[in-house]
């Protein structure tokens, strides 16, 4: 019977991590009368931070290296860029960090130098191109966002194993 009650509280941890959490709401906050996107599609927004292709002995490397990046004079929004960096850019490959640069410029990468500062989110100063309302970047500074997937993915495996020590806890008392 003990064992029963464990397999079916395992059961339910199991159908609770297997809910969908890919909601599309949007919380934004207001700098310098831009619209800081904090959140949808995957991505939470991380920080304005600095480029690093002006440091000293970096030979040119990007904040956000090793990735894609789009350019889209006119065009670029902060839902564009998750879109790109979330699977559905060229690569089909989801990346960790997304980046919008200098209005445009969208930047994917698995990883954020160490090199690149946070700064006040009122240097990424610089208005999306697809959409005056939003922040995109600056100049040689960069709105950043991280997948919040692993985050999510964290917080369920906690939840689980909160319910088997629940249930080892009370059911574990009830049968001795």
């Amino acid at each position: 019977m003990k064992l029963l009650i464990l397999l079916l509280l395992s059961i339910l941890g199991l159908v609770v991590t297997a809910q969908d959490t890919t909601t599309t709401t949007t919380t934004n906050k207001q700098q310098n009368g831009l619209v800081i996107q904090t959140g949808a599609q995957g991505y939470t927004y991380h920080g304005c931070y600095t480029e690093t292709t002006n440091i000293a002995n970096t030979t040119g490397k990007r904040a956000l290296d090793g990735g894609i990046n789009s350019v889209q004079p006119d065009n670029m929004t902060v839902q564009k860029c998750w879109e790109f960096c979330g699977g559905k850019g060229s690569s089909g490959q989801t990346y960790k960090f997304a980046g919008l640069e200098y209005a445009r410029e969208c930047w994917c990468a698995q990883s954020l130098s160490g090199l690149s500062s946070k700064v006040a989110d009122s240097e990424c100063d610089l208005p999306c191109d697809g959409n005056s309302t939003q922040a995109c970047g600056g100049n040689l500074k960069l709105t950043v966002y991280i997948a919040s997937a692993a985050a999510n993915l964290a917080a369920r495996f906690s939840f689980v194993a909160s319910l088997g020590v629940i249930g080892v806890m009370v059911f574990g008392s009830v049968f001795e």
